[in-house]
């Protein structure tokens, strides 16, 4: 759901655009993040986003007021001239990204509201807390926190569960 690899990171005047490009089995999608502000720390692997942040990617949507993507190393051996040892290059990789404070996420008809999401990009797994609730077909579910397992399309829902169904009347 929430990104995958980072390829670089690109500064607009005014208001902050990093595009990222996420890399599938056979395709590859953008994705982009825009704030009001940007702070970004090769020493501490992380790009911090404040104020009005938004991140698109396809169909999902996530607005937050702080969205933090946390980096770590990847080593690549590069090819080299012939009689030269490899080069080593280093790239970024998306390890989690945290997203704080009224956050809200839409995918299609799916809905989310929490105070606070990690995306796990190993795990590939979301969860939610703080006051998390998620509407879907007429569903409304909520606990303490939601798991949401991108891979397998599964949820668990862990604490002061409630689960409400809309039906219709059949009219």
């Amino acid at each position: 759901m929430l990104l995958v690899f980072i390829r670089g990171l690109a500064l607009v005047v005014g208001a902050v655009f990093i595009p990222i490009l996420v890399w599938g089995e056979s395709s590859k999608t953008t994705t982009v993040i825009t704030s009001s502000t940007m702070t970004a720390s090769s020493q501490t692997n992380q790009a911090i986003f404040r104020k009005n942040v938004k991140m698109v990617q396809e169909e999902l949507v996530v607005h937050s007021d702080i969205m933090i993507v946390h980096f770590k190393e990847k080593s690549l051996l590069g090819s080299s001239p012939v009689g030269q040892s490899p080069s080593q290059k280093s790239k970024k990789e998306i390890k989690f990204i945290e997203a704080k404070s009224h956050v809200k996420i839409s995918k299609g008809e799916s809905r989310a509201i929490c105070q606070h999401a990690l995306y796990d990009k190993q795990a590939e797994k979301i969860i939610l807390r703080g006051s998390p609730v998620v509407w879907q077909a007429g569903t409304r579910v909520s606990g303490r926190k939601i798991t949401m397992f991108l891979k397998e399309n599964r949820s668990v829902v862990e604490g002061d569960t409630r689960v409400t169904i809309e039906e219709s009347d059949g009219n």
